[in-house]
């Protein structure tokens, strides 16, 4: 994938995403991050984490570390990468990022300055083992 996502398969766990998800995000409020997720039609959970300033508004817009909890029978995929706190998805997130490519690497600069990626896998992997009552095995497929 690109250089600001990462993708990982969690192997026969999709009938564990829903208490994931809801565990995943209480776990993250509880640490005191900004924590908006939605469950989609198509039972994709979208998930957008902040923490007070760490990732600050860019150019009008409330940067986030996004989260997609994908289920594909009997797995799971788990992107996680830059994006705008909750449901902003609007026209002017490309114009920004199209004329302000460096902006992207300040916040996913910040993103991996407090280790935000490496705790957000540990609590998704922590949530789908506590789930399943056993250790989910985990791939990296970026």
């Amino acid at each position: 994938m690109g250089l600001f996502k990462s993708i990982k398969l969690y192997e026969n766990a999709s009938i564990y995403v829903d208490a994931v998800a809801k565990s995943f995000i209480n776990s993250m409020k509880y640490d005191g991050y900004d924590v908006e997720g939605i469950k989609m039609p198509s039972g994709e959970w979208d998930i957008s984490i902040k923490k007070g300033d760490l990732l600050r508004a860019v150019v009008g817009l409330q940067t986030a570390m996004k989260v997609v909890i994908i289920p594909n029978a009997p797995h799971v995929y788990v992107k996680t990468g830059v994006g705008i706190f909750g449901q902003q998805a609007i026209p002017s997130l490309l114009t920004a990022f199209v004329f302000h490519p460096l902006l992207i690497l300040q916040v996913w600069g910040l993103i991996k300055q407090y280790k935000l990626d490496e705790i957000v896998t540990r609590k998704i992997n922590q949530a789908f083992n506590m789930a399943s009552g056993r250790i989910i095995t985990v791939k990296n497929m970026e």
